[in-house]
């Protein structure tokens, strides 16, 4: 059961996770307005915002498994979430060693609009009967890690999203606003692909447990599930070896990357 404190606050997962969704577009809004308004912009106001919605996230989270007794994992609405979560998690481990500034104004806009939208459609959050992973913890853990990737595969696609910018304004000669904070196109082209290594590597794992968990449990994993799985990680494996035979380079990475990701949040 949810702790006393929470009750007598009656605070519910969903008002937990609207409100870290609150902080997360307050610290997108706050960057966009300062780089349109070319005022500096505030990684500390920033950081600080999405630590907040983290936090509440993270309640939300922790209320909703409470209540399932299991990885809140069973609908679009939990899976998103997750997504989102993973997503913030990541940037808090990225950014500072990265020092990439607007890494956390770009994960702010695309967490609160994960965390938003999940929210907004109510079908998404379909009730599913208890024990939807039938007690077996790696399930869960395949569960995880799949979406761990997709977190992974999410910055990747931030990354790529900054690189086009920032090739975007050397083009154009451009060098204030946005572009001052931007890396250099080779630091974010070499990000992008160390980050998708490591996110497919994940989801290699992921793809082992699901698979042998399928052979052992098939009923455990449904096999249109491990195939959705299957098909975005032949994608992304085809764009690594691409990217590492230097055939699928700069932009063209960059763009395959954004619609790759796009692609594995459809096939959820």
């Amino acid at each position: 059961q949810p702790p006393t404190m929470l009750n007598e606050l009656a605070i519910t997962d969903r008002d937990a996770i609207a409100l870290g969704a609150a902080m997360y577009a307050a610290a997108f809004l706050c960057g966009a307005l300062s780089l349109l308004l070319r005022k500096p912009y505030s990684h500390a106001l920033t950081f600080t915002l999405l630590c907040g919605g983290c936090l509440l996230q993270t309640l939300g989270l922790n209320l909703r498994g409470a209540q399932i007794r299991a990885c809140p994992l069973g609908n679009i609405f939990e899976i998103t979430q997750f997504i989102c979560w993973s997503l913030v998690l990541l940037y808090f481990i990225i950014g500072p060693a990265f020092r990439l500034r607007l890494l956390g104004f770009f994960t702010a806009g695309l967490a609160a609009t994960l965390s938003g939208a999940s929210l907004a459609v109510r079908q998404w959050d379909a009730a599913y009967p208890a024990g939807i992973f039938g007690g077996n913890p790696w399930v869960e853990l395949h569960a995880a890690l799949a979406m761990l990737s997709y977190a992974i595969f999410a910055v990747v696609a931030l990354v790529s999203t900054m690189f086009l910018l920032q090739q975007h304004g050397l083009k154009k000669k451009q060098f204030k606003g946005v572009y001052q904070y931007l890396p250099s196109v080779q630091q974010l082209d070499l990000m992008a692909k160390r980050l998708l290594i490591t996110g497919l590597s994940i989801l290699s794992a992921a793809l082992v447990f699901g698979v042998i968990l399928w052979r052992q449990s098939p009923e455990l994993v449904p096999s249109f599930k491990l195939a959705a799985t299957v098909l975005v990680w032949a994608g992304y494996l085809l764009v690594v070896i691409l990217r590492l035979q230097k055939k699928l380079v700069t932009r063209r990475h960059a763009l395959t990357s954004i619609a790759l990701f796009l692609f594995a949040l459809a096939s959820l």
